[in-house]
């Protein structure tokens, strides 16, 4: 997937572009001045963690103590 957050082709991506340019085309700028963005199958640069480095440290735990591939 090389850093996809979830499995798209060419087509959805140009598809997304597309509505995305549509929507924002026949937007109103008034009542909506920031362009609209679609979600993106890659990861957004400016988002922020949801959890702290604490949290994702005991969640990783919790997750190796239920995985079946845990010794490996």
């Amino acid at each position: 997937m090389r850093g996809y957050d979830w499995v798209a082709s060419h087509a959805d991506v140009a598809a997304i572009t597309l509505a995305e340019w549509f929507v924002n085309v026949h937007r109103d700028r008034e009542k909506s001045r920031e362009p609209i963005r679609f979600p993106r199958p890659w990861p957004d640069v400016n988002a922020k963690p949801n959890v702290t480095p604490d949290e994702l440290a005991e969640l990783m735990e919790k997750l190796l103590a239920r995985s079946a591939l845990r010794d490996r």
